[in-house]
């Protein structure tokens, strides 16, 4: 059992950080959402409702029609790991089992691979998401009413060689569920509680509020406190931390694999890249040699050129009258979706 507690300036904290969060605070952990069909109505579901109650399949934020769908998303953030949510992922098992199996097959044994489920899996189950490569197990309980087979769940996971634990949202006090983590030499996950677009009127009518300034509720972090007192192995995962360092380093290793020599990666993972919007594109290619702006640095896009932002910002005077300069951020995403557009 260890001792140490780790904070951060997010909020978090931990003593035990399982390696399907150790690869996730690295933001190189796809996300693979089977699923937003689910039997229970958690009050507090902060599923979209473009995903909730939906058979659909995404990987991080990508549609997903086809398994190379899975495959291209995993190889453009240089995934080390998965981890496989909904939803209610197990209502497709034999999808997510085809799923461990390839992810595996062609990503290697090493590619980790983690599942939430709010179902509590039987032994059967569970020897065939072992038996498909499955790593970890994090189950989500119905916080409403205990469950008397979750540390028996907990347990078989554990002996068939899976890294089980528990995830829950911080809403309450819940010892039964600490007393089942620590009886198996478990752990246990505890996020920060979201106010969502779906969730927000349920929590309101339950007595919560969020800050001003975040989508957190106010004392949930307080809550997560409440289980530093047991002996388990404990990661609380902040509001703040899922919402900018998780996704910066996500998209600073997409940027990383997607951007041209030319591409500058911003801190927050945006790509900087200069652009002229040009009437006649090869006019304004004529004006880049004359220049002597080397090819390897700008090329042909949309309505005009893509050229390097340092090299547009020493030559925007002399590039006017052929078209608009500016320089453009935006995601390293499919759709590539403009964060800001700043004219030279």
């Amino acid at each position: 059992m260890p001792d140490e507690w780790v904070r951060d300036g997010t909020g978090s904290f931990h003593n035990y950080l399982p390696p399907g969060c150790e690869i996730c605070r690295q933001g190189a952990s796809l996300v693979l959402f089977i699923t937003g069909k689910c039997a229970r109505e958690c009050f507090y579901c902060p599923l979209s409702k473009e995903r909730r109650g939906r058979d659909l399949i995404f990987a991080n934020e990508r549609i997903v029609s086809y398994p190379h769908d899975i495959l291209e998303e995993a190889r453009a953030i240089d995934a080390l790991g998965t981890g496989i949510t909904g939803g209610e992922p197990l209502l497709r098992l034999d999808l997510v089992l085809d799923t461990i199996r390839m992810l595996k097959r062609i990503l290697g044994k090493e590619h980790h691979i983690h599942l939430y489920t709010g179902i509590v899996p039987g032994e059967r189950v569970l020897s065939r998401l072992r038996d498909a490569g499955l790593d970890e197990l994090r189950m989500h309980p119905d916080l409403e009413r205990e469950e008397p087979r979750l540390a028996e769940a907990l347990k078989s996971a554990t002996d068939l060689g899976i890294e089980a634990g528990v995830e829950i949202p911080a809403i309450a006090p819940a010892p039964w569920i600490a007393e089942a983590v620590q009886n198996v030499d478990a752990f246990l996950n505890i996020n920060e509680l979201e106010f969502t677009e779906t969730n927000a009127d349920a929590l309101r009518a339950r007595g919560f509020r969020a800050y001003r300034d975040s989508c957190a509720a106010i004392g949930s972090e307080s809550i997560a406190r409440s289980f530093m007192h047991y002996r388990i192995k404990l990661h609380y995962c902040s509001s703040v931390f899922k919402d900018s360092v998780q996704l910066r380093e996500r998209l600073k290793r997409r940027a990383g694999r997607v951007r041209r020599e030319f591409d500058i990666v911003s801190d927050d993972g945006t790509l900087l890249t200069g652009v002229i919007v040009a009437p006649d594109p090869q006019a304004a290619i004529r004006v880049l040699e004359e220049l002597g702006v080397p090819e390897s640095m700008y090329e042909l896009a949309g309505d005009g050129i893509e050229i390097a932002a340092w090299i547009l910002e020493e030559i925007a005077d002399e590039v006017r009258h052929i078209g608009s300069p500016h320089i453009v951020e935006r995601y390293p995403t499919e759709d590539g979706l403009v964060v800001e557009r700043i004219p030279l």
